[in-house]
């Protein structure tokens, strides 16, 4: 749901109680505390008061609730107040429509069951794309999301990506600062808006960790974090990410059959999380390893690239 100018700076949950649920806003301030509700691609309190253009999203398991299921999870980091998930490419976070199971979320709540953690719920801090891998900060029950939640507005959670692009970039750094919105004519899809009147504020720093004749490998770091940000931003400045089936090379055959034989999904990895721990209040920061599918591409440019440059 895309706010309009006439539903400007009113709470979340009225604002949804408006538009879905009419007078059920008990059952409304149960879904945000449970971690349903994103403003975004941020969760947010029940007393959010909603801004023009803001994207809402609600995350519901079809009347019915969600089912623990047995998945590969890689856990990064747990101690008793949250979970740091390494998420592979290709795992769904949370059920929605179309993909009501074999989530991240799912697997969550089993091995919650497994561990025993009976007053304690899975909640996603953030969120990922379905193709992107790597690291994601869990919170165990309301309260601690409500904690570190607001560490988005104060700039203290960091997140970093690592990622491959068509092109060779010639700056060694660069900052990509517009707005983003749903595009105007399919609402799937997040567009740039250069002229500010439509979408929401971003910023996107990033720098050339290496170079390749028509590839640049790129380090990404977010300012803000609205839905597909990173991909939209490199599709804009036209270094798009390879293999993004959504922002890629779509008129050009010769790439996107090169994509296919190399990857499955889009070669982007969050590896890089920063925070202020919810109780113990000291900074936590974590790092992954590139995964072996990027691992795999950097080896053959490298090997098949003879005229390479990188810096550190």
């Amino acid at each position: 749901m895309l706010v309009k100018k006439k539903e400007n700076l009113i709470r979340i949950d009225t604002y949804i109680k408006y538009i879905l649920y009419k007078n059920n806003r008990n059952f409304i301030q149960k879904i945000i505390e449970k971690g349903l509700v994103y403003v975004n691609n941020i969760l947010i309190k029940k007393n959010y008061i909603v801004k023009i253009n803001d994207v809402i999203e609600i995350f519901l398991p079809e009347k019915k609730n969600i089912i623990p299921e047995n998945l590969k999870i890689n856990i990064f980091y747990e101690d008793e107040y949250v979970i740091i998930i390494n998420k592979q490419s290709g795992l769904v976070v949370h059920p929605g429509k179309g993909n009501e199971s074999m989530t991240l979320i799912n697997g969550l709540h089993f091995y919650f069951l497994k561990k025993n953690f009976s007053k304690k719920i899975p909640i996603l801090v953030h969120r990922i794309d379905k193709g992107t891998s790597g690291l994601i900060l869990v919170a165990k029950d309301k309260n601690i999301l409500e904690k570190i939640s607001k560490q988005f507005y104060i700039n203290h959670l960091k997140r970093k990506y690592i990622t491959l692009v068509w092109g060779y970039i010639k700056n060694n750094k660069g900052t990509i600062i517009c707005n983003i919105g749903r595009s105007l004519k399919n609402r799937i899809y997040m567009n740039v808006f250069p002229n500010g009147i439509y979408g929401k504020f971003s910023i996107t720093h990033y720098k050339v960790l290496e170079r390749f004749k028509y590839v640049t490998l790129l380090k990404c770091t977010l300012e803000t974090g609205r839905t597909h940000q990173i991909r939209v931003h490199l599709k804009y400045i036209g270094h798009p990410i390879i293999n993004d089936k959504d922002y890629g090379c779509k008129s050009k055959k010769s790439i996107k059959s090169i994509e296919k034989k190399i990857f499955k999904y889009q070669a982007l990895h969050a590896y890089y999380i920063e925070y202020i721990h919810p109780i113990y209040r000291k900074k936590n920061y974590f790092i992954c390893p590139i995964p072996e599918r990027i691992k795999f591409i950097i080896k053959n440019l490298r090997l098949f690239n003879g005229e390479r440059s990188s810096i550190g």
